[in-house]
């Protein structure tokens, strides 16, 4: 993948500073190391580009990018894999080529069909495209927002980037804390799937959305959306063979690539089914990564989403895995140390905090990878897509079933997931699905959360966690994996593209690919959670591909990661930050207030690891990008 930024204005008193624009997308150099160039109208527009360099390794491919007329111009970020045939079809319609990559198919196919391009790509992107002779620009963001696009209108002007901190430093004055988005991260862990950032006055495109900048104005259009009907009178034999076929396909497809590709591997059905498919259809050596805590660090409370006392401990499959398939597979350990500093990497490059402590071994597996491969293959998108986070969909599976009256399959459902999961868990996980403001309020309350917050914070409007208003679908299973797939999904992605771009590194997402997610949203609940497991199609698809202990596996660790350590005693790191000075003066957090959650903590009466994960979150952004000289 790669780096874009730009700026373009429509006054002519705004002038354009070439060497501030080169200085703010340097940034962003880890996002293509290979190549940076630049190009600009005085007075216009400066268009800037960092390259790694994945299909057509020539120089030839570099951007921005010129149409043959001269007219057109371009800056793209990500990946177009059905671009052969895309090309094939424009050298029908007279287009010729001078490069063997994906960047000038896109354009061309912009100048052949206008902004209806997009519903022909089956791929990842971010891109901008400006007309020199109409001082327009079109930009675009992909289905599912795999790819970033930030933005903002400021000075009569209109900037754009991959990272907001080439925003930021181009126009200081954006430096500024959107409290309110703050606030809601510390409440309830909301992330990337809104149009909000951290930073007020900076913007994302929301996925399936073009943009088109022309005399200063914008215009914002949605231009794909999920299928709304499922279809209860399908085959599932039928379905399931047509479900396989578009799965090869997807990874088939994402195998397209100049440069060594690997995959993340993790014990569960997604990432295995990848390297299965891979091994079975192509010979060549596979290079997997794969993240091994030591089971001790997990506390109970840790494993409470489980009916049991397991053992989390991913490495014990992926070893076996690894040898039945003749895989070349580096397990990372994950050290206790450093925590802090970890943390606060990841902060820089996902410019936000996020909820989930994964982001840090996720960091360490993609550093690892570069030592041997630039791009990786990973399973995210099938939980959110199949039910694969049986915890959520459960209450809504059993609804679909009690609108049917089949109350024996009711039972048969309730004793499979008391074997794996706990009802708490998934009541919890239900109650927050429901997104709704008095519950969670009620929460909050009883938790004694609101009391945590000083001044800055205390002024909350609620952001629903699942931005998209899910209308119009006949089956209330599929509205629930739809408001999945566009909420805490896009939040998964955003940190998923920051963290393997942060080390150079491409992603691709084989259950991602359009054409699998609109045929998905057709299926009817049962075929996707049935006798206690999620992605049941899935699993019956990859029959004789992937071994029967990956596919009957129920459990689900969802890329756990031991958090509750960092946080054990007042002379741990972590705590020392939340407790200094420099941090309770912000008047974001009341200190009396944090010290007693901390306490409770420390004196083992609460495990409050995951609230502090958050606050501690904030703190570090703020040392990032606030408490700087501008």
């Amino acid at each position: 993948m790669c780096g874009i930024f730009g700026i373009i204005t429509n006054h002519d008193s705004e002038v354009i500073d070439k060497q501030k624009v080169k200085q703010s997308s340097i940034l962003m150099n880890h996002r293509g190391p290979d190549a940076y160039e630049q190009w600009g109208i005085e007075g216009k527009i400066e268009l800037a580009h960092l390259r790694l360099s994945i299909i057509d390794l020539s120089t030839e491919s570099n951007q921005p990018f010129f149409s043959d007329c001269n007219n057109y111009v371009i800056v793209f970020n990500g990946e177009i894999y059905n671009y052969l045939e895309i090309k094939q079809e424009l050298l029908l319609l007279g287009y010729t080529f001078r490069t063997t990559g994906d960047t000038e198919v896109l354009l061309n196919a912009y100048i052949q069909w206008d902004n209806h391009c997009v519903n022909k790509f089956n791929g990842d992107w971010a891109f901008s495209i400006y007309n020199i002779k109409e001082n327009s620009l079109f930009c675009s963001r992909d289905r599912f927002g795999v790819k970033p696009f930030n933005y903002s209108l400021i000075n009569n002007s209109f900037i754009f980037s991959s990272e907001i901190k080439s925003i930021i430093n181009y126009f200081p004055e954006l430096r500024a804390p959107n409290y309110n988005v703050i606030a809601n991260f510390c409440r309830n862990s909301l992330g990337a799937q809104i149009k909000e950032t951290w930073f007020e006055g900076v913007n994302r495109l929301m996925p399936a959305h073009n943009l088109t900048w022309k005399n200063g104005e914008i215009k914002i259009e949605r231009y794909w959306d999920y299928p709304k009907h499922t279809n209860s009178d399908l085959n599932f034999e039928v379905s399931t063979e047509k479900y396989k076929e578009l799965f090869l396909d997807a990874v088939k497809l994402r195998m397209r690539s100049d440069v060594p590709v690997g995959t993340t591997l993790s014990s569960g059905v997604d990432s295995g089914s990848i390297v299965s498919v891979l091994r079975k259809f192509y010979n060549e050596d596979h290079n997997t990564f794969t993240a091994v805590f030591n089971s001790k660090d997990y506390t109970q409370l840790e494993k409470s989403s489980y009916s049991t006392d397991i053992i989390i401990d991913e490495g014990i499959i992926v070893k076996k895995l690894a040898s039945d398939l003749n895989l070349n597979s580096h397990l990372i350990d994950i050290p206790k140390s450093d925590f802090c500093k970890d943390l606060s990497d990841v902060i820089y490059h996902l410019e936000s905090g996020h909820g989930s402590p994964a982001t840090i071994p996720l960091s360490k597996i993609m550093l690892s990878a570069k030592d041997h491969v630039t791009v990786v293959m990973e399973g995210q998108g099938a939980d959110e897509l199949l039910s694969g986070y049986v915890g959520n969909t459960f209450p809504f599976l059993i609804w679909e079933l009690f609108k049917r009256f089949k109350l024996s399959q009711i039972r048969k459902e309730f004793l499979a997931f008391r074997n794996t999961y706990s009802l708490g868990y998934s009541l919890k996980l239900f109650v927050r699905l429901l997104n709704n403001d008095k519950i969670e309020r009620l929460y909050q309350r009883k938790n004694g959360i609101d009391k945590l917050f000083g001044p800055k914070l205390k002024k909350y409007i609620r952001i629903k966690d699942y931005p998209f208003e899910a209308i119009g679908f006949n089956e209330r299973f599929s509205k629930e994996l739809f408001k999945s797939h566009t909420g805490v999904l896009v939040n998964l992605l955003h940190y998923g593209d920051a963290i393997s771009l942060s080390k150079s590194i491409e992603s691709r997402l084989p259950f991602m690919d359009h054409r699998l997610v609109e045929f998905s949203f057709t299926l009817p609940y049962n075929f996707k959670y049935k006798d206690g497991l999620g992605k049941y199609i899935h699993r019956t698809a990859m029959k004789n591909i992937v071994p029967d202990y990956i596919l009957e596996n129920p459990i689900k660790f969802g890329f756990n990661t031991p958090l509750s350590q960092n946080f054990e005693s007042f002379d741990s790191e972590a705590i020392k930050i939340l407790l200094s000075e420099r941090c309770l003066v912000r008047d974001i957090f009341d200190s009396l207030e944090i010290k007693a959650l901390i306490g409770e903590h420390v004196n083992k009466n609460g495990n409050n690891s995951t609230i502090m994960l958050r606050l501690l979150s904030v703190e570090l952004w703020f040392r990032h990008f606030i408490d700087v000289e501008v």
